[in-house]
């Protein structure tokens, strides 16, 4: 076994740990004192332990176990395929393992008439995407440690590294999503794949015409697992553009229009495939959420009414920022003592995670659909950027503050009430 294996390994069990703790403490986490507070059902695991399956996850559940449903009209996850069927994918297995097991007596009939009547077939298929829950959050955290050593230079304190890692295991969205089908995992994914895209040191060679195609295309099928996977596109002709200075104007948007082509050629052959069978296309989250199209509409509308609308979606949004408060107020902190004492900084990486603080919060602003979950999105940026401006030289009480903040976190996170979706 190779060092880097191991090392691997290593790193993969610690936030295995990590994570383990966290969600399984979050079952003792008190329990919704009335149907209005969540969407989905509370599933009592003893009288004092449970957790809530989320509304959505019926309908994932569903269509990965017939996966003929994505090609009814008006269906709800038609828009994310890919995501279906990778839930089918580990789904079927999951199930035929429980069937085994319920033949042969190991697993008694009595723990699935528990179940609500019908979630009773379905059991398979939600232990298949909980595992996919898993793997997405163990995928981040271990990109985010990749991350961390990148950012200083092989040097970063591993403690230091241990207390950030907490925030991912242990935060409102895993507390809410981690037990219940859902996608809310890829709010840690998606920002720290465009931070390794964007970074000097991790970004893919997008010099060659077959890498940038190759690039563009596979990370295109991306938007068919999740929505927000279409902010690596924008990554993508950034990093083109470092990469292949100087080009002329003409042929820099000629390659940027291939590249974008590409990229939504996957969405483009899903669309046509629904076609040919009759079917038109339907997205949810735009028909009813009006996410990003109510901007359509208030370009259409009279200025004042245009201003109007635009202050009452920003003041919406605005309402959202609390859940990433703690974070910002780390940065600010540490970018108070920076501008005070001026040690070094990366200013590359710096110039990279700022920038992609602007696009989320950006693109999240002008969503039209607001929730702390979805802000929440922030916080891997955050975390990154408060690394970038770490000193070479960290004093190690200020190391076991952080210890102390990352635990007191984890504890009002178990301890407060809510939220359950």
């Amino acid at each position: 076994m190779t060092t880097s294996l191991r090392r691997l390994l290593r790193r993969a069990a610690y936030c295995t740990g990590l994570i383990l703790l966290a969600a399984v403490s979050f079952l003792f986490s008190p329990a919704p004192r009335t149907e209005a507070e969540y969407c989905g059902t509370y599933l009592h695991l003893t009288s004092f332990a449970g957790f809530t399956a989320n509304c959505d996850g019926f309908v994932y559940m569903e269509d990965a176990r017939h996966l003929a449903h994505l090609l009814e009209p008006q269906e709800v996850r038609q828009s994310r395929p890919l995501f279906i069927l990778v839930g089918a994918a580990v789904g079927y297995p999951c199930t035929w393992l429980l069937e085994a097991l319920t033949a042969s007596g190991l697993l008694p009939k009595q723990v699935m008439q528990r179940l609500p009547s019908k979630y009773q077939p379905l059991l398979g298929f939600y232990i298949g995407y909980v595992l996919l829950n898993y793997v997405v959050l163990l995928a981040s955290m271990l990109l985010f440690v990749h991350l961390y050593y990148c950012l200083t230079d092989g040097q970063g304190n591993e403690l230091l590294l241990g207390a950030l890692l907490v925030f991912f295991a242990s935060n409102q969205v895993t507390k809410a999503f981690f037990w219940t089908v859902h996608q809310q995992m890829f709010t840690f994914l998606v920002p720290l794949f465009c931070v390794w895209l964007l970074l000097q040191s991790t970004r893919p060679d997008l010099q060659r015409p077959r890498r940038v195609a190759a690039w563009a295309f596979l990370t295109g099928l991306l938007a068919l697992v999740y929505g927000s996977f279409v902010l690596v596109l924008p990554c993508l002709l950034c990093g083109f553009w470092q990469q292949n200075r100087p080009l002329l104007p003409a042929r820099l948007l000629g390659s940027w229009l291939g590249m974008a082509l590409l990229f939504l050629l996957p969405t483009l052959l899903w669309i046509g495939l629904l076609r040919l069978l009759g079917v038109t296309y339907y997205n949810h989250e735009a028909k009813a959420y009006h996410q990003l199209v109510w901007l359509l509409d208030a370009f259409r509308r009279p200025w004042p009414e245009f201003a109007s609308l635009a202050a009452q979606y920003a003041r919406r949004f605005l309402k959202t920022l609390p859940a990433v408060g703690l974070f910002a107020g780390l940065v600010l902190g540490l970018l108070g003592l920076w501008r005070y004492y001026q040690w070094p900084v990366r200013w590359q990486a710096l110039s990279a995670v700022v920038g992609l603080l602007a696009l989320f919060t950006s693109f999240f602003a002008v969503l039209g659909y607001y929730q702390p979950r979805l802000t929440f999105i922030l916080v891997p940026l955050l975390l990154c950027l408060w690394v970038i401006l770490l000193p070479p030289r960290l004093p190690r009480w200020s190391v076991w503050v952080l210890v102390g903040v990352a635990l007191g976190w984890h504890m009002w996170q178990v301890v407060s009430y809510g939220p359950f979706s």
